[in-house]
Formats: structure tokens, sequence, C-alpha cells
């Protein structure tokens, strides 16, 4: 009988690794390295942080998980100089794309949009049951 029950991180890697290795050379035709590097920016003015943003790039893509800029800072150029700041970043590392997610009709939409990133998919029924999008810009 197969039973499922919870395991840790050391064992999942131990088990995972080899039988991913194999699974690369189906995929992508060859052994691939898989790497993972978190990233964290913050905006500053006169030692106060106006906003912050955060993710991680793997293999190529990265990935801005949260973004926040200060409710009285809003509209004054600092999430564009934060996501500015990730595009450095991206093509610093030399990875090729920039992906995030955020709620339907929210502001940000109209900001990323703006920034040139473009809908690639479509999330219903997401987080705290709301309509999502993920929004991607190759760099």
């Amino acid at each position: 009988m197969i039973i499922v029950k919870n395991a840790n991180k050391k064992e999942c890697v131990k088990f995972g690794e080899p039988e991913w290795h194999k699974m690369d050379i189906v995929h992508y035709g060859c052994d691939v390295k898989w790497n993972e590097k978190k990233f964290r920016f913050k905006a500053t003015e006169g030692g106060q942080i106006l906003g912050t943003i955060s993710g991680k790039h793997e293999s190529g893509v990265v990935y801005v998980g949260t973004i926040i800029v200060a409710e009285k800072f809003r509209g004054k150029g600092v999430g564009r100089l934060l996501m500015e700041r990730v595009e450095e970043f991206t093509k610093k590392i030399g990875a090729h794309k920039i992906w995030l997610n955020t709620g339907c009709d929210w502001p940000a939409q109209k900001f990323y949009e703006s920034l040139g990133y473009k809908i690639e998919a479509k999330l219903p029924n997401h987080h705290f049951h709301k309509d999502f999008v993920v929004y991607s810009k190759f760099i």
C-alpha cells in the first residue's frame, strides 16, 4: 500500500535532484543547471524607505513577488524606479524575462502596462477567490 505523508526539504531535495536531472534531458534535450537567486531592493529618500521590491531569479527568468510603495508616495515614480532597478538586475545577470501577477482591475495593471508588461495568462478565482492576471516582459 502506498502512503503519502509529510516530508522535509532535505528528503525532497535528496530524492528530487537526480529525478529532475533525468527529466531535464527529456524536457530540454540536455542536462541543465537550475539556479535561484533572491533579490530585494528599496527606494529611499533622506534615510526613509519609500518602497520595496523583492523576488527571485530562477534559471533565466526573474519573478517579482512583491512591490509596495508607501501610500503617500504612490504616483510619484517610486514604483517605476523599483521596477527599473529589477530590469537592470535582470540584464546584469543575463536573464531574459520578468514576470509577476496582480489582481484584475487593480490600479497596478495600468502601471505594469505603462512599463511594457503584457498579460500572459488569467488566473480566475485565485487568491481569496479574486481573479488575477500574469504579466511578463522580455528583456
